[in-house]
């Protein structure tokens, strides 16, 4: 586990107090089972009528989570003391618009419903931007995207979006958490797995050794000449070699399923990241607990988005538990 100093600002107490009030609420192990197995999306709503997500008066489960999260990021922002770890924990959402911003510009049909409307540039300010207007979309943003438009002028390459843009999340946070000790630790944790699984991705799709450079993301712990001992040494060492680093470690069941699924993987890998953002829990200061807890209860609702799409797809229910990060 990536390790950090806890900040100890008494400025938060109160904020942490109020934190582990909602903590207490926070669903379980066994209401996500039972999500898990109702019909329909209807008996979703049902089944939480009598935690937080039922006090905000929903008929659908859309409706729901979208009441939910805008009084979840509304409780984070009204106890939050500095401004560059709100930014922080805004910049993925400003980042995931911009790249449906960007696919619907390329023709993709996207709906408005995707994008997250609250603190974040609105559709219309990212369509002028990308029609070359004048427009109030930060210049953090901005840039990356007129990358994508340059680098997609003569040819599309869909992949170019995820890529640009992913450098520009990555950079824009490491900049932001400077002195924020959590912030950095959770940053790299996330950069090395993002790494790995391009790295398998690429690898499990015979792509060449250069176009794993070009997914590479900077300030994590694991270094390019490792990836490259992986890449020479092929699937047969992933097992056993890749969890032997400590930034990988328990990570054994997920790489065996490869290359047939990264189901397993995936959630491997965000059971790691709420682990360490449970480790704020034992802080009695801090801004640590409140991010902490506001990114899993962002999860906590990522969760629950996916047990309705698995009812909407005709999923399998173990294929949908298989997804679902355990806390």
């Amino acid at each position: 586990m990536v390790a950090y100093t806890p900040s100890e600002d008494v400025r938060y107490a109160f904020a942490v107090g109020r934190v582990r009030s909602r903590e207490a609420r926070m669903l379980t192990r066994a209401q996500f089972d039972r999500l898990i197995d109702v019909r329909s999306e209807s008996q979703i709503v049902s089944a939480l009528a009598d935690t937080p997500y039922g006090e905000v008066r929903a008929e659908d489960v859309d409706t729901m989570l979208s009441r939910a999260e805008i009084e979840e990021e509304a409780f984070f922002a009204r106890y939050l003391e500095q401004e560059p770890i709100f930014e922080f924990f805004r910049a993925p959402l400003l980042i995931s618009n911009l790249k449906f911003a960007l696919r619907r510009h390329y023709g993709a049909g996207i709906t408005d419903e995707f994008f997250i409307s609250e603190g974040s540039p609105g559709i219309e300010e990212f369509s002028k931007l990308l029609e070359g207007e004048t427009n109030e979309v930060p210049d953090w943003l901005a840039e990356p995207a007129g990358e994508v438009i340059t680098a997609n002028y003569e040819e599309l390459n869909p992949a170019s979006i995820d890529l640009i843009l992913d450098r520009a999340l990555v950079e824009r946070q490491y900049r932001l958490s400077k002195g924020y000790s959590f912030l950095r630790a959770l940053l790299v944790l996330q950069v090395d797995f993002t790494n790995l699984l391009a790295f398998l991705r690429l690898k499990v799709s015979e792509e060449e050794w250069e176009e794993f450079l070009g997914y590479f993301l900077p300030y994590g712990t694991v270094a390019l000449d490792r990836f490259k001992g992986w890449w020479d040494a092929g699937k047969e060492a992933w097992a056993s070699e890749i969890p032997a680093l400590d930034s990988y470690k328990n990570l054994s069941e997920g790489l065996r399923e490869l290359p047939d699924s990264f189901l397993l993987l995936e959630r491997q890998m965000k059971e790691r990241e709420i682990e360490f953002l449970l480790t704020a829990h034992r802080l009695t200061f801090g801004y640590e607990p409140l991010t902490g807890y506001a990114l899993v209860k962002r999860e906590e609702r990522r969760n629950v988005r996916r047990v309705a799409a698995g009812l909407r797809y005709n999923l399998e229910a173990e294929t949908v538990r298989k997804s679902i990060a355990w806390f």
